[in-house]
């Protein structure tokens, strides 16, 4: 099992028994409009931010982190990219190889079934092994961000005996 780790910190799996993790898109980006009002996407940078969000019967133990540092956050959500026509796709650099976290790909079927199927890492370009019949493959990782975190929160309730958390996280 994936366990969160923010920097040296792994929060506990009884601190995280229920968790979810979000992804979205940052970055400077526009649309100018020329003088005919034709459209020109302008991308100056991106980033992710994250909003990780758990609880459990223990405290997750985030009442340590320094909102000042930055921390390289080990994801536990997946993201998956779309392999092309050769079942390949390039992954980031940041992800994590540790047990459990290695990359992995999945065969889709016309049928919209799925397959998990072994993939072959050279450098940061992922290979999935061939599956008869199918339509598309996916190839799958847990991201490792170096991120600024926001201040945890942090809530309990001692007639459930629950502890909830949540950290916000921008890609540096």
């Amino acid at each position: 099992m994936q366990t969160l780790k923010i920097g040296t910190l792994e929060i506990p799996a009884r601190g995280a028994l229920d968790l979810d993790q979000t992804y979205e898109p940052i970055g400077g980006e526009i649309i100018l409009r020329t003088m005919s009002g034709l459209g020109i996407k302008q991308v100056t940078w991106a980033k992710l931010r994250t909003v990780i969000s758990g609880g459990g019967w223990v405290p997750p133990g985030i009442a340590a982190l320094d909102p000042t540092q930055q921390y390289s956050v080990a994801c536990v959500v997946p993201r998956t990219i779309t392999a092309d026509g050769a079942r390949q796709a390039t992954l980031p650099a940041a992800r994590r190889s540790d047990s459990g976290c290695t990359p992995y790909g999945i065969a889709l079927f016309p049928d919209h079934s799925l397959v998990e199927v072994p993939v072959s890492l050279v450098g940061n370009l992922a290979t999935a092994d061939a599956a008869s019949g199918a339509v598309a493959y996916q190839v799958g990782y847990y991201p490792l961000l170096t991120c600024w975190i926001s201040r945890p929160t942090e809530s309990g309730s001692r007639g459930d005996a629950s502890h909830r958390w949540e950290i916000e996280a921008e890609e540096v």
